[in-house]
């Protein structure tokens, strides 16, 4: 119920903006910025600077133990108080005690030489002696231990801030040439001033980065957002019929791709809406015209004697026909297109039936006195729905009919390559522009300001054809050239006669 009640007041909240999100999300970026170099600059500075200073005694007394007892150690160590500024003392352990080998102060105070003494030399070796690995780390504060010392005059720091502390480190070292003990001491330099200095710094960036991130994210918000906004309004305009629109993607790749696919999306709607528009333009005169026939005829029977002739009659049949092919055209489309026809193939021969098939259009040859013509040097069998594939040849022979040129010839060439019987069906009409090839197969597509012998059809019968042959797998196309008529063909894998 909870979840539902969040919900239910998500929907109520109006939806926030790109612009709103992208000054949000730099707002975020820039707070989580300058949060972090708060913490590393001002909270973290004295941990990390003791870190850092830690791990460049580890590094001197390294690089020292490869020189102890050598000639070189005297020249080591005087490099490495200079690279990185501390003190250095080498002391060989003999009977317990131990003799200075080596002394290297960089620094202008030292710690080491104040605790040159026996005792307190002795008091650091059995301190080092006892910690594992040889190693005694202690941090001295100088001005408690030595608080009569002569410090030299620093005018950087401030009075109440001279806390210094130095890292006193004691190293053991066992070598070939006897035990060795070296001292380090560095001075830990009070960082208050630094790190006042670095808020200062910070407040300043704070404030500078505060500002550029809001200018920053205006501008970017209002580079990548126009083109979208601009595109939300041509799409209501899209939607409300208007498919004289612009949809302009910007300098962005992704907002080129998504407006260069709404212009296609508009453009195919607008064909949509075009060939709608002729389907039904060309269903009401194709139901207008045997409505017409079926009505006036239909009325001459019944009102003069004598009429009822059986040719009137056939007029009223033949009309009455090309009504439900028509029909049976739209509801057949249909079915393809929601996926409902199943195909039911067998093994036939192909040759055959497409022979018996043109048979079937003698009467119509004698009557008008058109040619179709037969190119077939053998028969071949294959395997698929022999119904649809003969309603695809009814089809394309029927729309070679209708477009053929004044000889009024149609050639059916069947011809094998390469596994397949391609059949094509060729007329000698006008042919089509090569810009409309590509749409010819679409539903309700027709061939407009061309010659044509009869209007008969809606312009489903090569989208029924289409469709047939996608059912099956088959190659199918179209080459035509204006003046030269056209080629409608497709492609069927052959079987052996036998299998």
């Amino acid at each position: 119920m909870q979840k539902n009640n969040r919900s239910t007041l998500r929907d109520k909240l109006p939806a926030m903006g790109m612009r709103t999100r992208l000054i949000l999300a730099f707002a975020l970026f820039t707070a989580a910025a300058i949060g972090i170099l708060w913490v590393l600059q001002t909270f973290l500075m004295d941990d990390l600077y003791e870190m850092v200073k830690y791990r460049e005694l580890e590094r001197c007394a390294l690089r020292l133990e490869e020189s102890l007892g050598t000639d070189t150690m005297e020249d080591a160590a005087f490099d490495l108080t200079q690279q990185y500024n501390l003190c250095l003392s080498v002391y060989r352990i003999q009977g317990g005690t131990g003799r200075p080998v080596t002394e290297q102060h960089a620094r202008m105070f030292c710690l080491l030489p104040m605790m040159s003494s026996p005792e307190l030399l002795m008091m650091l070796y059995q301190e080092a002696e006892t910690a594992e690995d040889g190693l005694y780390t202690e941090e001295i504060s100088l001005d408690t231990l030595f608080p009569e010392r002569d410090m030299p005059a620093d005018n950087n720091r401030h009075p109440a801030e001279d806390h210094t502390r130095s890292i006193l480190q004691v190293k053991l070292y066992d070598t070939v040439q006897g035990q060795f003990m070296v001292l380090f001491a560095t001075e830990l330099m009070p960082l208050s001033a630094t790190v006042q200095t670095l808020q200062l710094q910070m407040i300043v960036l704070t404030i500078l980065l505060a500002v550029l991130a809001v200018v920053l994210a205006a501008l970017v918000s209002a580079r990548y957002t126009r083109p979208l906004t601009m595109m939300c309004v041509e799409a209501g305009k899209l939607s409300m019929g208007n498919y004289n629109v612009n949809f302009d993607g910007g300098n962005c790749r992704e907002t080129e791709q998504l407006s260069a696919a709404l212009n296609r999306a508009a453009y195919e709607l607008s064909q949509l809406d075009k060939m709608q528009k002729d389907l039904v333009a060309n269903i009401s005169h194709d139901l207008r015209t045997p409505l017409t026939m079926i009505a006036g005829y239909s009325e001459v029977i019944r009102d003069l004697p004598g009429e009822a002739t059986p040719e009137n009659m056939q007029i009223i049949i033949d009309e009455t026909h090309r009504l439900t092919t028509l029909v049976n055209d739209m509801l057949e489309i249909s079915r393809y297109q929601n996926g409902s026809q199943i195909l039911h193939p067998v093994r036939f021969n192909f040759t055959e039936s497409v022979r018996q098939t043109l048979e079937r259009y003698s009467k119509l040859r004698e009557r008008d006195g058109y040619t179709i013509l037969l190119e077939a040097d053998r028969d071949v069998w294959v395997y698929a729905d022999e119904t649809r594939i003969l309603q695809v040849l009814y089809n394309l022979v029927g729309n070679a009919i209708n477009y053929t040129g004044e000889d009024k010839t149609v050639v059916v060439r069947q011809s094998v390559e390469a596994g397949e019987v391609i059949l094509s069906v060729i007329d000698t009409g006008m042919g089509i522009p090569q810009d409309q090839l590509p749409l010819v197969w679409e539903r309700y597509y027709k061939v407009h300001d061309f010659h044509k012998r009869a209007n008969m059809g809606t312009g489903l019968g090569l989208s029924i054809v289409k469709n047939i042959l996608v059912l099956h797998g088959a190659r199918f196309g179209v080459q035509s050239q204006v003046g030269k008529g056209s080629n409608f063909w497709f492609a069927l894998p052959f079987v052996n006669k036998d299998n």
